[in-house]
């Protein structure tokens, strides 16, 4: 962790040094003593900011040798802790005096724009001169000493100096590829996955039982639950089935609505535990019900008295619990108790080679048989180990590599849990650059479920994740998420339409145990209400989440947390007004979310000036505070707020952002007007209603998902200027001109744009669209009510759709025939209500086209599955009263 910290520095400092430098060598119109001490002061910011990256260069080339010492060495990981803690005092420096460059230039932008000399161009920061605090310098200069000071502690502990990463030798084995948790990664459990459903199924008849699955942490317990779940035997028993992960808090109100909405399907909006067991009970009357209660701890018989009430309008309840404590499983009043064993060895191998190899029918090289063997024993049968030793082998290179991790003095450790030895093991072969991420996840409570994406944006904006040359710090991200689900350090639990995950609980006691107390959380439920101070967080505090039901949210604020980097505060589940008290004290923060459905922002939220990333959630908020302007340094802000009208004025003054996500239910009738200075947005979400689209020619960063509604007017999508955009992934056009509602498809709601011109334009010719040619790049396009029957020529051009893979078109009257030719990458092609259609000749298909759908508004959607080979050709296909004719008649 502390490399990726020392690398982010590293880099800040050498993006301000060119503004630094402007400030020392300034020409000055008089030789008072007022400019030479201003110029001083940048001189000897400038000299000790230099030092300090070259001490910083020297202690990063020692980093991997001290980070793999760092659990079995008391002294080493002192050092680290030490390092960390310099390194955010000189990341708080530097942040300080970007904030001030980005004022500077905003503040001289402005007066520029009011004088009329302005220039539109993109700013660069040795334009603009910055007045350099004392205070600053002489802060830098006592973080300097110290890093000095660290740097010469290296020789005392012995820490060697190389290239601070691992140099990968010639790869013995086959490169790892990604796999999915699936019945095919799953070895030895069929007698055992059988025995519980027969014991479920003999019981199906009792008005209410309880099976009780028990067993150590990685034992495979929730494996067996979900595949006794999902078998068709079981389903066919019951009416309604329901799945409620309980984990360590044994939350009444929470459970009973998350299984409401688990066996219906359906979100209910209700908070009362009187209303939701009211519900519950309507909902599972007269039925036949299974409910598996997975990770259950509380021993508490009065909660287990409380949560079954409801049950009792139901005709059949059959409970599956699985539990590592047997006492919490008579507290249930088990009927019949499930023990599983620890793996025996043939599938602990099959296992092993499963991760290892990618599966079992690789040929592994012989030299490593025995050695793979030997660490697979160590594992004790338990699967969660082998999983994660045999994903760290994956990545290992060499025969010497796969020795050290069997020798290690790790498995010989007194650790309670038989399975710590091999995920520690895992957890120190880490690379440098994912540890910080993997621990960070710890920073939330057991069973929170992540976004992939929001958590790559979180590692974004703590500068985890390091830029590579051109490509895209998203990709990067990507690509660590990856390689951490490969490892098996974190679960994917993704559904239809988002990708998610969350850590098995003891990866997460394992990530808690070696981030000591730097990524914390406090949950406070809302009948078993906790007092914050009885529970003081640990001053080491970085990241912090507070969640639950609590009016006890400012007691928080009252605790010294002046190191937080991280506040994520979540109080949904709380009806009652959550009033944020100042914000000034946490003003070394980089990410803040507030979530509730009553918020206040404070003003004092200006304050926070590393603030890198700002998400609200809240059902009621209708706008933002001016002061959310004084951001400058925010690049992400998402606003879910169901009622929000409209942006600040001020929000235009946030040249550094980068992701901008609006998500309300009515569109934003107003766009700033500094928003077209917006040079540095990549991602933006929000469904805006506009006079114009002119304000996205300079955003050629712009990447998603892009609709534009009723379009009407040349001269405007000309200003738009679409060819420069060249990572925008979807395109819709709307080119009805009196449209004023909205896509339907959530997939196409990225940025959605619907145009209200001043006077409405029906051009007959729609030679406008000749306008909105995209870039090559694109691959997916959707036109809707195109009334003409010329199409734009970049239409007909395959190397202006030279990537594309999905069109649909929709509405369009007058098209009689396919206007794309020879787009040899098409895999999805839609035609709907497009009543003029008449011949689709067979050849105008692409040979990778997987997917063809014709509809009418008048019979149900047709849709053709192209298999291999290519069919050759069907005849006539009757849709609605318009004939598709495909290939030749005969």
């Amino acid at each position: 962790m502390a490399g990726c910290l020392i690398t982010s520095v590293l880099s800040l400092a050498t993006n301000l040094l060119p503004s630094i430098r402007a400030s020392v060598q300034a020409p000055s119109s008089s030789s008072s003593n007022s400019n030479n001490s201003e110029r001083g002061c940048a001189r000897a910011f400038e000299e000790d900011l230099e030092k300090l990256m070259r001490t910083m260069e020297w202690i990063k080339a020692t980093l991997y040798d001290a980070e793999e010492r760092e659990i079995r060495d008391r002294s080493v990981k002192l050092w680290l802790k030490e390092l960390k803690k310099v390194a955010y005092d000189a990341e708080d420096v530097l942040g300080e005096y970007r904030y001030e460059v980005t004022r500077v230039q905003l503040e001289a932008r402005k007066a520029s724009e009011a004088s009329g000399s302005h220039k539109r161009k993109k700013m660069e920061y040795i334009e603009y001169i910055v007045q350099i605090p004392d205070d600053m310098v002489d802060r830098l200069n006592k973080i300097r000493s110290r890093f000095d000071e660290i740097a010469k502690d290296r020789e005392a502990l012995q820490l060697r100096e190389s290239d601070g990463a691992r140099r990968p030798n010639n790869k013995l084995l086959r490169p790892p590829t990604g796999h999915m948790v699936d019945e095919a990664s799953i070895f030895g459990r069929d007698a055992e996955i059988e025995e519980v459903i027969n014991l479920l199924l003999s019981e199906k008849e009792k008005p209410f039982s309880v099976i009780s699955i028990i067993g150590k942490g990685g034992l495979g317990k929730t494996t067996i639950a979900q595949l006794v779940y999902k078998d068709e035997r079981v389903t066919r028993c019951f009416d309604l089935c329901g799945w409620v992960c309980v984990s360590e808090e044994f939350d009444v109100g929470r459970l009973t609505k998350a299984t409401i909405e688990s066996v219906s399907k359906i979100n209910y909006n209700l908070s009362e535990l009187s209303s939701l067991q009211g519900k519950l009970a309507e909902t599972v009357k007269g039925k036949r019900i299974l409910l598996v209660l997975d990770d259950l701890w509380n021993e508490n018989q009065s909660l287990r008295e409380l949560f079954r009430v409801p049950f009792k309008e139901a005709k059949v309840v059959s409970i599956l619990i699985t539990t590592r404590n047997k006492k919490v499983a008579k507290v249930m009043q088990t009927t019949t108790y499930f023990s599983p064993t620890t793996l025996p060895e043939d599938s602990c191998w099959q296992l092993f080679q499963h991760y290892a190899f990618s599966g079992t029918n690789y040929t592994m090289p012989p030299h490593l048989v025995n050695m793979g063997k030997d660490i697979m024993r160590k594992c004790g049968g338990l699967p969660l180990a082998v999983k994660s030793i045999a994903s760290l082998l994956s990545h290992e290179t060499n025969e010497e590599d796969w020795r050290e991790i069997s020798e290690s003095d790790l498995w010989e450790s007194n650790s309670s849990n038989d399975i710590f030895p091999a995920l520690q093991i895992s957890y120190d072969h880490l690379p440098p650059h994912l540890k910080p991420c993997f621990l960070f996840c710890s920073m939330y409570p057991k069973d929170y479920i992540l976004e992939k994406m929001h958590l790559i944006e979180l590692w974004i904006s703590h500068g985890y994740i390091e830029s590579k040359g051109k490509r895209r710090i998203t990709e990067i991200g990507v690509e660590y998420y990856e390689e951490l689900k490969q490892r098996s350090f974190v679960d994917d639990f993704s559904s239809e339409f988002t990708e998610r995950c969350k850590l098995h609980d003891i990866i997460h006691d394992l990530a808690r145990l070696n981030s000591e107390n730097e990524h914390y959380s406090v949950e406070i439920k809302r009948f078993q209400p906790l007092d914050i101070q009885k529970e003081n967080i640990p001053q080491e505090a970085c990241h912090l989440y507070v969640g639950g039901f609590s009016e006890y949210v400012h007691e928080v604020f009252q605790q010294n947390l002046m190191g937080l980097r991280t506040l994520s505060i979540d109080m949904r589940g709380c009806y009652v007004d959550l009033q944020i008290c100042n914000l000034t004290k946490f003003e070394a923060l980089r990410v803040l979310e507030l979530k509730g459905h009553y918020l206040r922002i404070p003003d004092s939220i200006s304050e926070l000036k590393h603030l890198a990333h700002l998400d609200i959630k809240c059902s009621y908020l209708k706008t933002l505070p001016l002061s959310i302007g004084l951001l400058y340094n925010l690049q992400t802000l998402i606003v879910d707020c169901k009622k929000l009208e409209y942006l600040p004025e001020s929000i235009g003054s946030l040249s550094n952002l980068q992701r901008l996500i609006i998500n309300a239910d009515n569109p934003i009738n107003y766009l700033p007007h500094e928003l077209v200075n917006f040079l540095t947005i990549k991602t933006m979400k929000a469904w805006l209603n506009v006079r114009n689209v002119a304000w996205l020619k300079d955003m050629t960063d712009l990447d998603g998902n892009l609709t534009i509604n009723g379009v009407s007017n040349l001269k405007d999508v000309q200003r738009a200027n679409m060819r420069n955009k060249c990572k925008l992934e979807a395109f819709y056009i709307n080119c009805n001109p009196d449209y004023n509602g909205r896509w339907v498809d959530s997939a196409k709601s990225m940025l959605e744009i619907t145009l209200r011109p001043e006077i409405s334009v029906h051009d007959a010719d729609f030679s406008w669209l000749e306008s909105l040619q995209p870039h090559p790049n694109l691959k997916k396009l959707g036109v809707e009510f195109y009334s003409s029957a010329t199409v734009p020529g970049w239409m007909c051009d395959p190397l202006s759709l030279q990537s594309i893979q999905k069109i649909l078109l929709d509405n369009c009257d007058k098209i009689q025939s396919l206007p794309f030719n020879n787009l040899h990458t098409l895999k999805h092609l839609v035609v709907c209500d497009c009543h003029g259609f008449r011949v689709l000749q067979l050849e105008q298909l692409s040979s990778q086209l997987e997917k063809l759908e014709i509809s009418d508004g008048l019979i149900p959607s047709v849709e053709i599955a192209l298999t291999e080979p290519f069919i050759p050709y069907v005849r006539v296909l009757y849709c609605g009263c318009t004939a598709i004719v495909i290939g030749d008649l005969q």
